[in-house]
């Protein structure tokens, strides 16, 4: 049984042991399969990682690109803003201008047309106390020399003949 002891104690006898259980686990276990689909599983890992990093930097390299271009963007934004504006502003000023051209071109109008129509009812009025005032003339002095009346029907009926009704 010396001998036994002597092989169970060495290190060789342990390590054949050792080899035994490895190989049995190998065979019965199907670790190479096991390792062999842990092994697609990191390798799917590091590809789809890879893919990844690569989206991102392009996503990241488009981002860059866009933030360098936002500085001129917006100057140019900027810039016909100001343009716009300026054209708003003098068609407006142009349109105002325009407008008050013809404002005062009608109140001109209307001025002359209530001047007109002033003159008109003045001269209206001015023509009905005329006749009002030589209405009462003729009567003051039909009334002072009743003479004047049968000489003012006889004028009346000549010049009445004259037009030959």
């Amino acid at each position: 049984m010396e001998i036994w002891n002597t092989i169970v104690q060495t290190n060789t006898f342990n390590f054949i042991i050792f080899l035994l259980i490895f190989a049995f686990i190998f065979k019965y276990a199907k670790v190479g399969s096991l390792i062999s689909s842990m092994q697609l599983k990191v390798n799917q890992y590091i590809n789809d990682s890879n893919n990844a990093k690569n989206l991102s930097e392009r996503e990241l390299s488009e981002a860059e690109e866009k933030v360098s271009k936002v500085g001129s963007e917006i100057k140019e934004i900027i810039d016909n803003a100001d343009l716009n504006a300026m054209r708003l502003g003098r068609k407006i000023l142009a349109d105002a201008h325009v407008q008050s051209e013809s404002i005062l071109l009608n109140a001109d109008k209307v001025n002359d047309a209530n001047g007109k129509k002033i003159i008109s009812e003045l001269t209206q009025e001015a023509a009905l106390a005329s006749v009002e005032l030589a209405k009462r003339h003729i009567i003051s002095v039909l009334d002072k020399k009743p003479h004047y009346h049968a000489k003012f029907v006889e004028d009346s009926i000549k010049e009445l003949d004259r037009f030959n009704f």
